[in-house]
């Protein structure tokens, strides 16, 4: 049984322009489709012979099930969803779950109700259910930004251990000792993750790890400033700290402004996920850059594959985060 994977090989086209000629694009120059059409004819494809790889959509709609739309990160994740996506022909139906489990799952109903082609979602381990009845169900879908612990749903997802390892070591190079940790915890998997690599690092370079120096709290100004301030509380303060999220690196400044301290001459600040106020902000954050534009296209592309592919694919993307220098760190003599 001929598929479009299969058109697209013997054609030497994407999958993409296949999907363009069967949807009668006009997108496609007339020798690239006069090859399709000979592939199609040689192969015997008929679209009645496909199940999930079906090109012919029934709505050209997919969904993006947003966790927290207020979070700085999913904007610019969602633009590159919302990019990729009218490229290929498609629009893009969004949904914000503000983290709650029972709007996650009345998400799902909507937008199966709807009739979409497939969903890409952030979901935590709170609503396995939902997703084991996606993959039960053999509906394409993609988990985005973080990694799931469900080896059956493919997913596109920071390494979020190596950014963690990036950013200590970072500040270790610099000739820091004593380094704070500002994080989500064990509440998020990025938080739990970036702990990690906070963790490797210090055994790397032989410094124990201190409790006293690690804050736990939520991906806000607000609970960053917090964190910040029992941090300047300890009596032997940290030489510098790494924010696992930028929004609460923003709220350290606060703390540390109000102690009349000074970044970085008093102590280094470094961020995670290089949010737009990072580069705005005296003096200027250095952070680490989750690429989150780029990593909704490759969602987007993840999410075609499943939706052209005749049974789940179950692929793992990760995608390394890049260190951006800026002006808040230091290097002690």
């Amino acid at each position: 049984m001929a598929t479009i994977r299969d058109i697209a090989k013997k054609a030497q086209v994407s999958v993409s322009t296949v999907s363009r000629v069967l949807n009668n694009k006009p997108d496609v120059k007339a020798e690239t489709k006069k090859k399709i059409d000979k592939a199609i004819e040689e192969l015997g494809f008929s679209p009645s012979n496909v199940a999930r790889g079906l090109v012919l959509k029934k709505s050209s709609v997919i969904g993006f099930i947003v966790p927290d739309i207020a979070n700085p990160s999913f904007p610019e994740l969602a633009r590159g969803i919302v990019a990729r996506a009218r490229s290929l022909g498609y629009s893009v139906m969004f949904f914000d779950t503000n983290h709650d489990k029972h709007v996650e799952k009345e998400a799902i109903n909507l937008m199966q109700g709807k009739h979409v082609d497939g969903i890409i979602l952030s979901f935590n381990e709170a609503n396995r259910n939902e997703l084991e009845k996606l993959i039960k169900k053999q509906f394409p879908v993609v988990q985005i930004y973080r990694k799931s612990s469900r080896p059956t749903i493919s997913t596109i997802a920071l390494d979020n251990i190596y950014a963690g390892t990036m950013a200590t070591e970072y500040l270790l190079k610099k000739g820091h000792r004593r380094i704070g940790l500002i994080t989500t915890g064990k509440q998020t998997q990025s938080g739990y993750e970036r702990i990690i690599g906070y963790r490797n690092s210090l055994e790397k370079f032989g410094i124990a790890y201190d409790e006293d120096l690690v804050q736990v709290g939520e991906n806000s100004a607000d609970s960053g400033k917090r964190c910040m301030s029992n941090i300047l509380n300890l009596k032997n303060i940290p030489t510098a700290v790494f924010a696992c999220h930028d929004l609460m690196a923003v709220g350290s400044y606060e703390a540390i402004f109000d102690k009349g301290l000074s970044i970085p001459e008093d102590i280094s600040l470094i961020g995670h996920d290089n949010i737009d106020v990072s580069q705005y902000i005296r003096p200027k954050l250095t952070t680490i850059d989750t690429h989150k534009f780029d990593l909704g296209q490759a969602g987007v592309d993840l999410l075609m594959e499943e939706i052209q592919a005749e049974q789940p694919l179950n692929k793992e993307v990760i995608i390394k985060a890049e260190l951006i220098e800026r002006d808040s760190v230091r290097e002690l003599i």
